[in-house]
């Protein structure tokens, strides 16, 4: 749009796909699934703006699940994950007391939002009424990191399991059907959504994820982990090579680059060298992004290198 300026353009090489005769491997029938935005479950609910201009905060109720149409539509596309996770999940406070309707009470310093305990038992009710399991992105943002020293390489403190620990009990005593937990939500572009800027190197994002793995192994062994959900464009790269061109004209947070192979060398050298737990998720994940909406204000930058190689 003329308000957006020009739009950026890109010539991509041309790309050919030839079937062969025999599958060359199956897929998971879960393979497939469906989000739903921890903003929209959250409250105060944080949605986008239709008319695109930012977000609406708090103006529309959260997210109901008891809704007897969407249990039937959903039920049809089951078996599959619904993956509860995005931007607002490294920002929401579990309240697992708070069981009623009322509007729960503000989140504690360091968080944004509050989701309650009776919003995750619907959640479950839903989920196994569907034939569904849950892939829940746990918060590492920087409630998570309260109390925890700044690390040598720059990134903030540790990440603190407390939350975590009360979270996965919770699930486990009223049989909400979480098989996945993931770390946090697009580590890399954490500097850009968090306020103040929230950095975190990948090799300290390992010993976060080893951490969470011992919690796990005690209180939900039959659980898989998954990470690190890095926000990546594909002929453009990651976060920092998008916004290139801005870091020259300005100054912006300070970001994490290659997050991908350097957790995958991060993690290999950490079970070498003996670590007590699994340094690595069960399911390597990341955010394809093969457009970008007009209300972006990534859609504005111009790519600033040429197309990356596939990780």
């Amino acid at each position: 749009s003329e308000r957006l300026g020009p739009r950026p353009t890109m010539r991509l090489p041309p790309t050919s796909v030839t079937a062969a005769k025999s599958p060359a491997g199956t897929i998971d029938e879960r393979y497939l699934s469906f989000c739903v935005d921890l903003g929209m479950i959250a409250q105060p609910t944080r949605f986008w703006n239709p008319e695109g201009s930012g977000e609406t905060v708090g103006k529309r109720p959260p997210f109901d699940f008891s809704r007897p149409r969407l249990r039937r539509l959903c039920g049809a596309l089951s078996p599959a994950y619904l993956r509860v996770g995005g931007t607002e999940a490294d920002r929401v406070y579990y309240a697992l007391e708070q069981r009623g309707s009322q509007p729960p009470p503000p989140a504690p310093a360091g968080y944004g939002t509050v989701v309650t305990g009776g919003q995750l038992i619907a959640m479950g009710e839903f989920a196994r009424e569907a034939g569904l399991e849950i892939s829940l992105t746990l918060n590492a943002g920087w409630g998570s990191r309260a109390g925890s020293a700044p690390r040598p390489d720059g990134s903030a403190g540790a990440w603190r399991p407390d939350q975590a620990v009360e979270l996965m009990r919770f699930a486990e005593e009223h049989s909400i059907p979480i098989s996945v937990y993931e770390l946090g939500n697009e580590p890399n572009a954490w500097p850009l959504f968090h306020s103040p800027p929230l950095f975190v190197t990948p090799e300290s994002y390992t010993a976060d994820l080893a951490a969470l793995a011992a919690v796990r192994d005690v209180e939900a062994p039959a659980a898989r982990l998954s990470g690190p959900g890095t926000a990546f464009w594909p002929a453009i790269g990651e976060v920092p090579t998008l916004l290139l061109p801005s870091l020259l004209r300005r100054r912006l947070p300070r970001l994490a680059s290659s997050f991908l192979p350097r957790l995958a060398a991060a993690s290999a050298a950490a079970e070498a060298g003996g670590a007590p737990s699994p340094c690595r998720a069960d399911i390597l994940s990341w955010h394809y992004y093969p457009a970008l909406s007009d209300r972006s204000p990534l859609a504005r930058a111009h790519p600033a290198a040429p197309p990356a190689a596939a990780l």
